[in-house]
């Protein structure tokens, strides 16, 4: 069976879904398919900054997500090692008006599920789970996608394809030149269970060769835990359920994780780190990669969900009214994006040194942080968090 669609968008992720908002938004009728049957609840804890929440509120669904989510009071960062807290930077009522946006943490589904909800009731967007990409075909003005169903096959053919399927991505297979996710040694082990005296904060626990991350989600009650330590796992590893005696191996003397009791008994995944190397192109001819497809980032700015939020909208600019000539509009939004994906790289690699610090490196960097206020950190990050895309 053979359907026709002008955009199709492979992947029913947050920058996929987000992608198709924003298209529909501006008038276009848009397909969008995954392999999934229905959502779940995979995936763990998300932080959603103001450069990501200004954006759903644009879509509509900003309201939806704060119902479920938890507005976190501060940042803050310490030494693991000692349980010393070097920096504390409050999220004031200032500092979110000059934002104008809020910051929030949520579980990664309540975020899906805003944005899925939408797509469903949007008429502009079809929605088809259980369609897992098998093969791309580009061929002049058109590009055929092969998908794998319960049923056998189903083919669309479409004006356009924008592969939203994620770090192992099966699109990017058709993009000549395309970067290849690799390994980075790290694994991110998560679990949530209930808080215990951490308060309503994001806090970063940083110790040598790794950091662990706690923020609450749902409520304040539940609290998200993230340990990055050293580690390999094989192409394709995705969410595995984890010895928690091992990590509490790997962590040795670390500090206990402060407000998450019983982390010995809590239920926890390994999530092997991979990353796309944001230089290598990003389309082809009728085919555009957004988000983990096209540059996948490590966890250590926090802005995984964010661009791939910025992603899905700047491609619903660009691609509006453009299947009968794609090629001006991939170039804008290279223009818009390839900077900015390549500034956040930078600042998450440098997050990464920062808090993996061991010996004199440490210490030098718990002198600086003493020596500098809050403010003056916080403020450092407007070119990230008050960011706008240009329309």
């Amino acid at each position: 069976m053979t359907e026709e669609t002008e955009i199709l968008i492979a992947g029913a992720g947050i920058a996929g879904l987000t992608a198709a908002l924003a298209l529909a938004q501006r008038g276009c009728s848009v397909t969008v398919v995954d392999a999934f049957e229905e959502p779940s609840e995979v995936g763990a804890g998300l932080q959603v900054a103001p450069n990501a929440s200004r954006i759903l509120r644009t879509l509509g669904v900003l309201d939806a997500l704060v119902s479920k989510a938890i507005a976190p009071e501060a940042i803050r960062l310490g030494d693991g090692q000692t349980g010393d807290m070097l920096l504390e930077m409050p999220i004031t009522p200032a500092w979110l008006e000059r934002m104008d946006a809020p910051y929030l943490t949520a579980h990664r589904a309540a975020l899906h599920s805003v944005l899925y909800t939408a797509a469903v009731a949007n008429p502009a967007i079809t929605l088809k789970t259980g369609h897992a990409v098998a093969d791309v075909r580009e061929d002049g003005e058109h590009v055929t996608t092969v998908l794998k169903t319960a049923d056998g096959e189903a083919v669309i053919v479409s004006r356009l394809l924008i592969g939203a399927d994620g770090i192992w991505s099966r699109v990017r297979e058709s993009v000549p030149g395309a970067a290849q996710p690799q390994a980075t040694g790290r694994i991110a082990w998560r679990a949530i269970g209930p808080a215990s005296g951490n308060g309503p904060n994001v806090t970063a626990w940083m110790i040598p060769n790794g950091h662990i991350v706690t923020y609450p989600v749902r409520n304040a009650d539940t609290l998200n835990v993230v340990a990055i330590t050293q580690g390999r796992s094989e192409k394709g590893d995705w969410a595995q359920t984890a010895d928690a005696d091992m990590l509490v191996r790997l962590l040795g003397t670390t500090h206990p994780i402060r407000g998450f009791e019983g982390m010995d008994k809590a239920h926890w995944t390994t999530w092997p780190l991979n990353a796309v190397a944001p230089e290598a192109p990003w389309n082809s001819g009728r085919i555009l990669l957004i988000g983990d497809a096209a540059h996948g980032m490590e966890p250590f700015a926090a802005q995984g969900a964010a661009m791939a939020i910025e992603d899905g909208f700047a491609a619903g600019i660009c691609l509006a009214n453009a299947v009968d000539n794609p090629t001006p509009a991939f170039a804008r939004y290279d223009g818009l994006r390839r900077g900015r994906v390549r500034k956040v790289a930078k600042r998450t690699e440098f997050n990464r040194w920062v808090y993996h610090q061991s010996g004199p490196g440490r210490t030098v960097r718990n002198f600086l942080f003493s020596k500098r206020s809050p403010q003056s950190f916080l403020s450092d990050l407007d070119w990230l968090y008050g960011y706008r895309i240009p329309e």
